[in-house]
């Protein structure tokens, strides 16, 4: 980490409001957003500089490592600068020659407009700085008078920008990126979406939450909790059909891919970025899940956009806390290279860095790690004389690799070829919405709501790199409901909890030393985090599922028929981890998790000849 060479405490503090090219608030004039900026005032009128931009809606909502918006005059906060910047990246990025500038987005804290979670008049919101910045968009001393004499430039700036956040605030320059906006350099997205229809509806379901309909928040919902109510009043929100918009857009009833998502479908569009990309994620995180990071990832790659990754074993949890020293160094580095265009060799690094187990990490060209091949898996009934079909004790079975199953359906495809007739190896499961974990004790016996095959103890370590599908033959009573897997470990181990607040880190009272300049308003000073981990016998692995109506096309809503075989094939969510020799792999199939919300239960039928668990392993 390199030397701070200019003064935060006597930074220059300011604001700005950015006029929009489009009036989304409807009061007869373009919007107004307001972004705070913090920089070195050795460096004013001396050179230009660089910017680090975090955009958010929350800025105003919650707290950040425990630390908020403070105003030098919180009574007439719309014309008062900052006095607290929260989190870090002013007190380390400002002493090291960067601007800061925390933007809030459309329609949100003091900023005008309409809050459209994560569509285009967030992301035009959050581009808009990066016009200003480039003296491509005018700004405003103040909010109450748009002429010239009240015009503010950013006379400061070089015109580089890095964009970076955790969560939506990582969600909104993956936006940013795939506009090709120019002078956006380098975006580093935190445990961030890259497809909002994968955030909301993921392989056509509803995750479980709070919301009256028995689901997680949907964007018309979502965006109540974040709008601004501006001068006291939420005239914004209804206008111009926001609302109704946000509301039929998302398509809560059959949760179908549309116009709506795929404004929102970033990584649909890597092809048009011109900003390099850092991603950090959790592969335990059940907020933002893994299903954002292996598809993104892999259309970096294709699309030649340079690229680097962090996979550590938590979950919505922040790199500042999991990798703490070597994470400000690798950011600044990152940074410099982008932005101030200093050849420090990072790029010439391996582009994952991914965490182990035991918290040891580890670099490799790419990932999933280098020598990651596909494993194939089947399930062979046990339970007797009666383990024909229907049998309950099919219910419990053995995980095999293809090579070790006596199997003549196999097409060498990895793919279930159906039998003429009848299959002769079922199992029937009744619907149930269930816990996605099958306990060790549970797994001595069968089940009557869910498959599981276990496997024989692993001769040796196997590191599981990707991502996981399953394919399978099954009979359905329902014609929309859900069908779920896990791939869970057995073996004794101390694994990471996640708790219902998403997280798996715990903060200590131990605090770390001031994370860059401080002043007397901002320590820079936060607690230090360890991961939550508990001695058990079985541990998740990685989940999955699938609305049996979307097995054929997200874009398409097609009940199935009941009572009819189909094939059913669906990814589970990504993951990196190792499975201990000795250990066991277990599959458990079921019909709805607890993960997700409530929908009409379903009986399954399932050919258990038919089951291809296909599994990335090196």
């Amino acid at each position: 980490m390199s030397d701070m060479q200019y003064s935060y405490e006597n930074a220059i503090r300011e604001f700005v409001y950015i006029e929009l090219p489009f009036d989304g608030d409807a009061d007869g004039r373009n919007d107004l957003v307001r972004a705070d900026i913090i920089r070195p005032r050795e460096l004013d009128g001396t050179a230009t500089i660089p910017v680090i931009m975090d955009p958010s809606p929350y800025y105003e909502l919650y707290d950040r490592h425990g630390e908020k918006f403070e105003y030098s005059h919180p009574e007439d906060k719309w014309n008062s600068p900052l006095k607290l910047f929260p989190f870090f990246y002013d007190n380390y990025f400002v002493p090291r020659g960067y601007a800061v500038i925390l933007l809030s987005t459309s329609g949100t804290a003091l900023s005008e407009g309409f809050c459209d979670i994560g569509g285009p008049k967030d992301i035009a919101s959050a581009n808009a700085v990066v016009d200003w910045l480039n003296g491509r968009a005018k700004g405003y001393m103040t909010r109450d008078r748009r002429t010239s004499d009240n015009e503010m430039t950013a006379y400061w700036a070089s015109g580089l920008v890095g964009a970076i956040g955790k969560s939506y605030d990582g969600s909104v320059p993956n936006g940013m990126a795939a506009t090709g906006i120019e002078g956006l350099k380098t975006i580093v997205p935190i445990s961030a979406i890259s497809s909002q229809y994968d955030w909301y509806h993921p392989h056509g379901a509803l995750l479980n939450g709070d919301d009256a309909d028995g689901g997680w928040f949907e964007p018309d919902n979502f965006a109540v909790t974040l709008q601004s109510t501006a001068d006291g009043k939420l005239q914004r929100f209804n206008t111009k059909g926001g609302w109704q918009r946000l509301h039929d857009g998302s398509d809560k009833e059959h949760r179908s891919t549309n116009e709506f998502w795929a404004e929102r479908d970033y990584r649909a569009h890597v092809d048009r970025f011109k900003a390099s990309v850092f991603l950090v994620h959790g592969v335990n995180d059940l907020n933002v899940m893994m299903n954002q990071v292996d598809t993104y990832w892999k259309a970096l790659g294709e699309c030649g956009v340079p690229r680097k990754i962090w996979l550590h074993q938590y979950a919505h949890d922040d790199p500042f806390d999991v990798r703490h020293d070597m994470w400000l160094e690798t950011l600044e580095r990152w940074f410099d290279y982008w932005l101030k265009g200093i050849d420090n060799g990072i790029m010439d690094e391996p582009e994952a860095s991914i965490e182990d187990p035991d918290g040891n990490w580890h670099e490799y060209v790419s990932w999933p790690v280098p020598g990651t091949a596909p494993h194939t898996f089947g399930v062979r009934a046990i339970g007797g004389d009666d383990a024909g079909a229907g049998a309950a004790c099919s219910r419990l079975g053995e995980l095999v690799e293809i090579n070790d199953i006596d199997d003549d359906r196999d097409d060498g495809q990895n793919q279930p070829v159906p039998a003429d007739g009848e299959p002769t190896r079922v199992a029937t499961i009744k619907g149930a919405r269930i816990k996605e974990l099958t306990t060790y004790a549970e797994s001595h016996a069968a089940h009557d709501d869910r498959l599981l095959a276990v496997s024989a103890p692993l001769e040796r370590d196997r590191h599981i790199s990707g991502t996981p599908r399953i394919s399978l033959r099954v009979k359905a009573s329902t014609a929309d409901t859900n069908l779920c897997a896990s791939i869970i470990e057995y073996g004794e181990g101390n694994y990471v909890q996640v708790s219902e607040d998403i997280h798996a880190l715990v903060e200590l009272k131990e605090k770390r030393p001031p994370a860059g300049g401080t002043s007397d308003d901002d320590k820079a000073i936060f607690p230090v985090c360890v991961p939550r981990k508990s001695h058990e016998m079985q541990n998740m692995v990685t989940r999955g599922w699938i609305a049996t109506a979307h097995k054929d096309s997200f874009a398409e809503f097609t009940p199935t028929p009941v009572g009819t075989w189909m094939d059913v094939t669906f990814d589970l969510l990504a993951t990196d981890w190792t499975v201990r020799a000795g250990h066991r792999l277990a599959l458990a199939i079921y019909n709805n998790s607890k993960r997700l919300a409530a929908v009409p239960l379903s009986d399954f039928t399932i050919d258990l000849d038919s089951v291809r668990l296909t599994i990335p392993m090196a």
